[in-house]
Order: structure tokens, then C-alpha cells, then sequence
């Protein structure tokens, strides 16, 4: 009798997003946030914790936040098809027929291996401090080293200028660089930080950058050769700009940024790649959607269509600080919005799910009920505001008029 010596090969799981809540972030991404905690993802409700307690920096390593009992949990949780609490941000958008960020798991063909066997991620996302030249009102000290002086004097909160890339930290990305298809930069601003520049430049000199893409969210306010330069050493770059406004409006929102210096800087880094697939500089504009600016998509993608024709917006549905979130909106003001959207949107590019979300998921989120009050828009962008010698009355004079019967007195000017 001939022995079998041939051991048969485990055949491939192939998951299907529609039809199980699997997701395979925790499988081979860990996330180094802003204000030095860590997390499965960005769209996690929690941070990663210990005994009950959150981890950062300041008690523990990237690596020992990988391996944590709270990662270990999260996975089987996956495994064993149960919905963990800390993903509630997914299940209500999957609630809403939307397809939440969990989806986008499944584009980064994960291997089976690597669920079964986690050893190290894949990708990382780095937050490597708070440094930031902006002051945007969808922020806060956690991010911005804008916001500390602002946040102390009004709230009388703690806040202070931190850096998250330790020694330590990246000393153990290095160690990982040979097995990562991805990094992702986020802020503060990620192109202000050296240490961000500086693992770019050792994957570059060691020859990883080939086989690693990167995935950066920029404010579009920073430009320089040698980044571009670096940049082409990458297998791809996905690069996405902070771009919630035009003009005036912009300026207002990301606080301290120049809106024709930034639309520049867009116009520089689009000559050296484009909008599709095949483009290894890949450009897409992430718009942060608040009460502050979705009455206003109509004029926003008429400038799009005519200076950056073809150029992809992603939605990224603001759900704090909680107070600017479209779904505190009245119903009848949802539907005024709905109803531009539907009539007045037009955009160059052709908007899926592949890609981002639809005008139609955009309105779906926005139909989503939140049972705290709208005065609370008001109440926070007065307080700021008052404190910033800004008016939001005159800078978005045709919402105000539309939600103005919603608040008893009047915003002062």
C-alpha cells in the first residue's frame, strides 16, 4: 500500500459581507490614535483596554496592544459570528441598509492564514501626534495641537502637545515593515510629522516601499519635492484631502488653513498622479459631513466638476463631536437637504460603492434619528464662536435662515 504523503490543502474560507457580520480589521490592522490610545479601527466605539481600563503609550507598546486579551476577544467574537458592542457604530449603519466600514475590510484580500494566525499586522494605522497648523471645528485637542489653548480656556480640560511614535513604538513598526501591504498616516496633520517622514524614508532604504501602499489623510496645506519624491518609491499611494467646504465657508470649518493656498497645493499633487486605479499616486477627497456644510454640496461639486473634474469624494459621516451630527437635524430639515441633494448634486464622478458612498447612502444616513436636541448645534457653534471672534450666521447666511426658527434667539453676529 502506497502511503499518502501528500497532505491536502485546507481549502479557502470565502466570506460573503452580506451575509455574515465578519470583519477582518482585527485580523491584521492595529491603530495608534491620535491622543495615544489604540484601537481595532477608526470606526471602533472603544478604545483597546485592559482589566477595564484603556492602554496607551504611556503604559504599553503597539505590539502589546496587538496581542491584548481585548483583540484576542474581538477576534473570536468575529469568528464565532457575535456582534461585539465596541463595533455598535457598524451595526447601526448596517441598520440603515448602509454598508458599513466593516465591507471595506474584505478589499485588503486577507488571507485565511492570518486569521487563523494573527502573529503580526498587516497594516498599521499611525496617528504619531497631536502637532497640527489647523484649528478645524470637527476636532479637538486629541488631534490638534490647535485646540489645547481653546479647550483648557472653554472647558478647562486637560490638554497638552504629545507624541506617540516612542522609541519603543518604532522600533516595533520597523520590525513589522517586511510584512506590511499598508500604511496608513493620519494627524494632527500626518505630512507635518517628522517621524511619519522618517519610517517613509526607511522603507524606502531598506526596499519594502515597493510592496507597501500608503494611505494618507492630509489637509492639503502642506507640499513639499521630497515628498512627492518619496512617495513614487511606494507600490501605491492613496493620498485624501480634508475638503468639507469652498471658500469662505472652508475656512471657517478648518480654522486656519487658506482655501486658494490649499486648492494649489490639490493641483500640484494631482500633477503627479490622478483619480483611477491605474494612477500610483491615487487622489480622493475625504469630505467630513456636518450640519455645518451638507446644505452647501450643491455649490461644492459644482467647483469640484469645474477646476478637479473626475475627482472621488468619500463621505466620512461625522458622529463627534456628536453636537454637529446631520442626524440631530429636524425632519423637515432633512428633508429640504434631501431633496437638494437629490435635485442639485451633480458631480463629474461617478459615485459607488466601490469607491465611496452614494448621494442616496448620504441620504439614508441622513434620514437616521438621533433623540438628543438640535439647540445643542447651536449652543456649541455659539460657545466657539464667541470664543474665535467668528460668526457662523454670516458665514452660511442661507442655512441659517433655513434653521434659524429652531433656536429661540438668535445667533449674535
Amino acid at each position: 500500500m502506497l502511503l499518502n504523503i501528500f497532505k491536502k490543502k485546507k481549502p479557502e474560507v470565502k466570506r460573503n459581507p452580506d451575509e455574515t457580520d465578519f470583519c477582518y480589521y482585527p485580523f491584521f490592522q492595529v491603530l495608534l490614535a491620535a491622543d495615544g490610545k489604540y484601537m481595532p479601527c477608526s470606526h471602533h466605539a472603544a478604545f483597546i483596554s485592559e482589566n477595564g481600563k484603556e492602554i496607551s503609550v504611556n503604559t504599553h507598546n503597539i505590539e502589546q496592544a496587538w496581542n491584548s486579551p481585548y483583540m484576542q476577544q474581538l477576534r473570536s467574537d468575529f469568528k464565532n459570528n457575535i456582534r461585539n458592542k465596541g463595533c455598535s457604530h457598524c451595526w447601526k449603519e448596517q441598520s440603515l441598509g448602509l454598508k458599513p466600514m466593516r465591507y471595506d475590510s474584505y478589499g485588503y484580500n486577507i488571507p485565511e492564514s492570518q486569521v487563523e494566525n494573527p502573529a503580526s499586522p498587516m497594516r498599521v494605522e499611525i496617528n504619531a501626534s497631536n502637532v497640527c497648523n489647523l484649528r478645524c471645528r470637527i476636532c479637538w485637542s486629541h488631534a490638534s495641537s490647535r485646540w489645547i489653548k481653546e479647550v483648557k480656556e472653554l472647558y478647562n480640560e486637560d490638554a497638552e502637545l504629545h507624541f506617540n511614535m516612542t522609541p519603543e513604538n518604532q522600533a516595533i513598526i520597523r520590525q513589522w515593515v517586511p510584512h506590511f501591504t499598508q500604511i496608513g498616516f493620519f494627524g494632527g496633520e500626518p505630512l507635518m510629522s517628522e517621524e511619519n517622514i522618517e519610517l517613509m524614508r526607511y522603507c524606502v532604504s531598506t526596499g519594502h516601499s515597493k510592496h507597501i501602499s500608503l494611505l494618507i489623510n492630509t489637509n492639503a496645506t502642506v507640499y513639499t519635492d521630497e515628498l512627492v519624491n518619496l512617495f513614487k518609491q511606494f507600490q501605491n499611494v492613496y493620498l485624501n484631502f480634508s475638503i468639507d467646504d469652498i471658500g469662505k465657508r472652508f475656512e471657517y470649518q478648518r480654522s486656519g488653513a487658506k482655501w486658494n493656498e490649499v486648492v494649489e497645493n490639490m493641483k500640484q499633487y494631482i500633477k503627479h498622479g490622478g483619480f483611477t486605479g491605474s494612477d500610483q499616486l491615487q487622489i480622493k477627497i475625504c469630505c467630513s459631513v456636518t450640519s455645518m456644510n451638507i446644505y452647501y454640496f450643491p455649490e461644492y461639486f459644482e467647483f469640484m466638476n469645474e477646476h478637479f473634474p473626475g475627482l472621488p469624494v468619500f463621505w466620512n459621516l461625522v458622529f463627534q463631536p456628536w453636537q454637529l451630527s446631520i442626524q440631530l437635524l429636524p425632519a423637515e430639515v432633512k428633508e429640504q437637504i434631501a431633496q437638494r441633494l437629490k435635485n442639485f448634486v451633480n458631480t463629474t464622478y461617478k459615485m459607488d460603492t466601490l469607491r465611496t458612498r452614494t448621494i442616496e447612502d448620504l441620504i439614508s444616513y441622513l434620514k437616521g434619528q438621533d433623540e438628543r436636541s438640535f439647540s445643542e448645534f447651536f449652543t456649541y457653534i455659539e460657545r466657539h464662536d464667541k470664543y474665535r471672534q467668528e460668526s457662523f450666521l454670516e458665514t452660511f447666511p442661507e442655512f441659517y435662515s433655513v434653521i434659524k426658527s429652531y433656536k429661540e434667539k438668535p445667533l449674535s453676529v
